[in-house]
């Protein structure tokens, strides 16, 4: 695999195009980019780098560079920023060049896709991952998700959550993140759950024709197709993004004593075992309130709105360039 130093050749033959979104890492991102020009300069011999202007612009330009024929487009930020790219290069859940591979630059307070695409947090080692890493073809999740306008559909690269997930994330993205993404996550998570008021819910997990039914007072839902979310929080220890399968973990209520001792679950890859957890792979989900109580979404840590919602994967719909193994050793 790429060790992610510049010790390898630069890249001649692809044509890449950076995302960046300059608010990303409390402004990082946009006071650096004069370094990421630097680097891109020495990983690859064509590149550009264009800015978002508002919430949303980073698919349009993904979109663009898809049609113009970018062999590779990054997204320089976090997780919402991949989020908005990915979405970018489909069109109506087709991609809009088969041939246009994706990659991050992390620089978000969230940067969690990068985990398990084995991307290093440096920009010029993630850059070399750019110019030299393995491209394998990976699945997307799509959410068709309940909004005060109706159905709405939209793609996911890494993980899905509801119910106490959506108020998670509402109180992360109001925080001011200084403390890093972790510590962003802990906080909102522990204020969530002394105020969060779990709801039944119905469930429904399909693997081709077979399916299966839950139905109980839920605490928290991940739908996930990465392996990490909230600042690390290890939720898909055992899945793949090439396998084609959901990992889901549903996770029902239990006394604070109980969750104080099982909150490391989150983050060590263990949350299967942990009390009140059930866990199953497959390729759709169907999660449905019982109850009048709202239930939100979360998509890629992004707000979306609420139950009733449907997840299926897309199998092998998107080329990822990452820290993979070689193809051959898979």
């Amino acid at each position: 695999m790429p060790t992610g130093h510049p010790s390898g050749s630069r890249n001649t033959q692809e044509k890449l195009r950076l995302i960046v979104n300059p608010r990303a890492g409390a402004g990082r991102a946009g006071a650096q980019v004069d370094t990421l020009k630097r680097f891109a300069a020495e990983a690859f011999e064509q590149w550009e780098v264009v800015l978002t202007e508002a919430p949303g612009h980073a698919s349009h330009l993904a979109a663009e560079a898809a049609k113009s024929g970018f062999d590779l487009v990054a997204a320089v930020g976090g997780d919402g920023t991949c989020h908005e790219v990915v979405n970018g290069l489909f069109l109506d859940g087709k991609p809009l060049n088969e041939k246009t591979a994706f990659t991050v630059i992390p620089f978000g307070t969230g940067s969690d896709l990068v985990r398990s695409l084995g991307i290093p947090n440096r920009t010029q080692a993630a850059l070399w991952i750019a110019a030299q890493g393995s491209t394998l073809a990976s699945d997307v999740g799509v959410a068709e998700v309940t909004t005060e306008n109706g159905l709405q559909k939209e793609l996911f690269i890494n993980v899905a959550g509801f119910g106490a997930n959506g108020e998670v994330c509402r109180r992360s993205n109001q925080s001011s993140k200084r403390f890093g993404g972790k510590v962003t996550f802990i906080g909102a998570t522990v204020a969530t759950l002394a105020s969060y008021k779990p709801s039944p819910v119905r469930v429904t997990f399909q693997n081709g024709d077979s399916s299966e039914v839950w139905e109980d007072v839920l605490l928290s839902a991940f739908v996930a197709n990465g392996h990490y979310c909230g600042g690390g929080m290890w939720v898909g220890a055992e899945g793949s993004m090439q396998d084609g399968q959901f990992e889901v973990k549903l996770l029902q209520p239990t006394s604070p004593f109980r969750q104080a001792i099982d909150f490391r679950r989150l983050y060590d890859g263990q949350l299967a075992i942990a009390k009140g957890v059930s866990s199953t792979q497959c390729s759709t989900v169907l999660a449905e309130a019982v109850t009048d109580q709202r239930v939100d979404i979360e998509l890629d840590g992004e707000s979306r709105g609420f139950l009733p919602a449907r997840f299926d994967i897309k199998q092998k719909a998107l080329n990822i360039r990452g820290n993979w193994p070689s193809p051959t050793a898979l």
